[in-house]
């Protein structure tokens, strides 16, 4: 594993609610009532309660759900970038820009064949967008269509094919939009559901906390070293189902040990 990663990893998705533990001294996320940037930051995400590493674990966004009157399914996320000034490892702060106020960002869940309804509003100072892999109409594509500071945009998807996916900025250079925290996990479900299992979302990261193009620390859900002193706790012949989402910037790969 690399440095400072500790005992937390991810997988390929293989099988055999927020659970609020509190957090140890020096590893909350702060709750700063200004940006890093210029802009303001939205009073009623002064304070947003960002997940910590558990949490993330086991927090699926599956959006708003409602049937049309075709009988398909339809949801609606709302992802909001910003910038906040986080704490990646003890006593060590990281100036990020940030989906709904954590990195990672929201995992979006959903089934194949749904029809999906973005809702993205940039709150940050610079400008943003949402590109999610996949399939998807090139309108909904996340590369053309920039959002300055303070707009909005709706992206309209069906979700397909079903797997294991990210989503991330791609606004230039995009380098840097990912590794400043824009990105989280994606993840389409079959239409025939898998197999029964406690299942868990790992995003590997990285962050370069003195900006000289290297990663200084190394972290699974956000927070270095977090799961060496939080063992994940399982059941002895339960399965499990871990989706790994590696959004590792400037190193060229990333491993996972359990």
């Amino acid at each position: 594993l690399p440095a400072g990663l500790g005992l937390a990893g991810t997988a390929v998705a293989a099988s055999g609610t927020k659970a609020a533990a509190p957090m140890p001294p020096g590893m909350a996320h702060p709750n700063p009532t200004e940006y890093v940037g210029t802009r303001p930051a939205p009073v009623e995400r002064q304070a947003p309660g960002a997940l910590d590493p558990m949490q993330i674990l086991t927090a699926f966004d599956s959006g708003k759900v409602t049937r049309p009157a075709d009988g398909g399914v339809q949801r609606e996320y709302t992802l909001t970038a910003f910038d906040r000034e986080i704490e990646v490892a003890r006593g060590v702060k990281f100036p990020a820009w940030t989906f709904n106020g954590s990195v990672p960002g929201p995992t979006i869940r959903c089934t194949e064949g749904d029809r999906l309804v973005i809702h993205f509003r940039n709150e940050g100072a610079h400008p943003h967008t949402i590109h999610l892999h996949g399939i998807h109409p090139a309108n909904a594509d996340g590369v053309l269509e920039i959002v300055p500071p303070g707009g909005t945009y709706d992206y309209r998807l069906t979700a397909e094919p079903f797997g294991v996916f990210l989503y991330h900025c791609h606004v230039m250079p995009l380098k840097k939009h990912i590794h400043k925290g824009l990105y989280g996990a994606f993840i389409v479900d079959p239409k025939t559901p898998r197999p029964p299992a406690k299942e868990l979302v790992m995003v590997m990261n990285g962050f370069d906390t003195d900006l000289d193009g290297e990663n200084e620390f190394y972290a699974v859900n956000g927070i270095a070293n977090y799961f060496a002193e939080h063992p994940i706790p399982l059941q002895v012949g339960e399965p499990v189902r871990v989706y790994l989402v590696n959004m590792l910037e400037f190193d060229l790969i990333n491993s996972f040990h359990l």
